[in-house]
């Protein structure tokens, strides 16, 4: 869901195209959910970024999209850490991994406000018990959307539940968009990418036609995208 920091005399986040959300930071260039990814989004032009959080065993909330720490951190190559190595059951897999202090949400929050404009936050919770606790169909409900659009702007929904893929084509459009639009609430699907192995066979391996694909003919407000530099220079140049 989203939100915003910043200060008054700062540039406001922009209105006039859609919104470019740094997910995890700009990680096809540096490792996700560090400050140097957040760093790199706000400099590359983000009006949102976007973190994973979850809750450490001491009551802290850190950024990361992972339990484990292998995929963003070089702990491993740290002897010094081998003895906190521990193996556990998350959501029904056992994973192993090291516990190793990461950039908190608190620190998340201060990249934003220091930022010289306004940049917003898109926080997503991670292994959300109360959500998990309800179906997709009750969440993307009418009466969900209407719950919520009292608190939030927006939903960031996966976009293979606007428009279905089968067998890596494109499919029929939800209503999602159209219903979530009619309750004045902004839809920013995601994840984008620029790697053809995560683009659909009808985009031909092009990602800027995927972005044209979902601005101009699903209508959505804004992207989570893994490349900014390349979403910006495609909308730059409209």
């Amino acid at each position: 869901m989203a939100s915003f920091c910043g200060w008054n005399h700062k540039k406001p986040i922009q209105t006039f195209r859609p919104y470019n959300i740094a997910h995890r930071g700009s990680n096809g260039e540096l490792p996700e959910e560090t400050e140097a990814a957040y760093l790199r989004a706000i400099e590359d032009g983000a009006d949102f970024i976007e973190t994973d959080v979850l809750a450490s065993k001491d009551g802290h909330l850190i950024c990361s999209h992972d339990v484990i720490l292998d995929t963003t951190t070089d702990v491993a190559n740290h002897s010094e850490f081998a003895n906190r190595k521990r193996s556990y059951v998350v959501q029904g897999f056992n994973v192993t991994g090291w516990r190793y202090e990461i950039i908190t949400f608190e620190e998340f929050i201060l990249i934003a406000l220091y930022a010289n404009r306004v940049v917003g936050i898109y926080p997503e919770i991670k292994n959300p018990i109360f959500i998990n606790q309800h179906s997709y169909y009750e969440i993307t409900s009418d009466s969900y959307l209407a719950f919520i659009r009292a608190t939030f702007v927006g939903i960031g929904p996966s976009k293979d539940s606007i428009v279905p893929p089968k067998d890596n084509y494109l499919g029929q459009p939800t209503d999602l968009v159209a219903r979530a639009h009619a309750l004045n609430l902004q839809v920013h699907p995601y994840t984008f990418r620029n790697e053809n192995s995560f683009l659909h066979f009808d985009f031909h391996q092009d990602p800027y036609a995927e972005y044209e694909y979902w601005l101009n003919e699903i209508g959505v407000d804004g992207l989570f995208t893994y490349s900014l530099v390349v979403y910006t220079s495609t909308k730059s140049g409209q």
